[in-house]
């Protein structure tokens, strides 16, 4: 039986992450080994991860002192022996029969991935993230997968990392240096590494069952107001763009790509003239400017959007 490796960042998720480690520990999947870095908690989440790996022979503890999430996951994939690599955040959880139908999935397709669509968990509701058009059925091509990632009105149970099983070479290539995060990223490492990993990625299959539950947090890390860290996030997407273009990524996806650097933009645009912070609201709006058209092509069925958009640009 080949194994899996779940590699779980943890930083100070001291409520919600006996929920998350007890998801992971029941998985009907028995060849796992659940690799838990505590990136220098300070609320006792430590505790209770040791409290578990006491409990749990495929629980690898790592303690460090706090180094980012991009730092942690790269621990993890520093140690991970699994054939097969998966990535969960600390604060969600998933359904018990997720690994082992992924995995199935996998191995009858002989394909690199496997992927299941999710849910969003608010605080007193759900929402089951649905595809509103048509996927190809069977084995999905690269350029279909990409095109489904990054489409993300029409295809949202594509869009994360931690929703997928990567078969090993993937990540690792035929040697055992693997892709890493970059941690110089506080924000939109996971959408570089996404990327990197699609580019490496020939073939996929997906499954509509909702096995991965997202938790919304207001503190969360894509909440932020801190404009520095979300300038980062753009960053992640510009380097994005630059790397697909480097491997002649088709254009039909390449400006959904853009789409979404020209939308976080306008976000960032927003909280910048908010605090005040010119110097961050030009840049915003210049990468708004650049990618406008691409912005405006992929809206056409929504008016409201580019007219915000556009309110946005006339910010001084």
């Amino acid at each position: 039986m080949k194994k899996v490796s779940l590699i779980i960042p943890i930083y100070n998720a001291q409520e919600y992450l006996k929920e998350c480690l007890e998801s992971a520990v029941a998985q009907t999947y028995k060849n796992m080994e659940i690799i838990c870095i505590d990136d220098g908690s300070t609320d006792g989440s430590g505790g209770i991860l040791d409290s578990f790996a006491d409990r749990y022979d495929n629980i690898v503890a790592v303690h460090q002192s706090n180094k980012g999430e991009s730092a942690a996951r790269n621990v993890g994939l520093s140690i991970a022996s699994g054939d097969y690599i998966a990535f969960m955040d600390c604060d969600d959880w998933i359904e018990s029969h997720m690994y082992e139908t992924l995995v199935n999935m996998i191995e009858k397709n002989n394909v690199d991935m496997a992927a299941s669509s999710w849910t969003k968990e608010f605080p007193t509701y759900t929402v089951e993230m649905k595809n509103s058009e048509d996927i190809v059925p069977g084995v999905i091509g690269q350029e279909e997968l990409m095109y489904y990632v990054y489409r993300r009105d029409a295809y949202q149970g594509f869009a994360y990392m931690w929703n997928k099983l990567y078969r090993r070479s993937v990540i690792y290539g035929n040697g055992e240096n693997p892709l890493m995060f970059s941690e110089d990223l506080r924000l939109g490492g996971d959408v570089l590494y996404l990327a990197r990993i699609l580019l490496n990625t020939k073939s996929a299959v997906y499954t509509p069952e909702n096995f991965y539950h997202y938790r919304q947090r207001k503190v969360s890390g894509c909440h932020t107001d801190d404009i520095e860290k979300r300038m980062d996030w753009l960053k992640a997407y510009e380097v994005v763009i630059d790397l697909f273009e480097y491997a002649k990524v088709k254009e039909e996806i390449l400006i959904w790509v853009k789409r979404f650097l020209a939308y976080h933009s306008s976000n960032v645009a927003e909280l910048s003239f908010q605090q005040g912070n010119r110097s961050a609201l030009v840049r915003c709006q210049e990468i708004m400017r650049q990618y406008g058209n691409d912005y405006r092509i992929t809206n056409e069925m929504y008016p409201d959007r580019v007219a915000r958009y556009d309110k946005i640009l006339e910010y001084q």
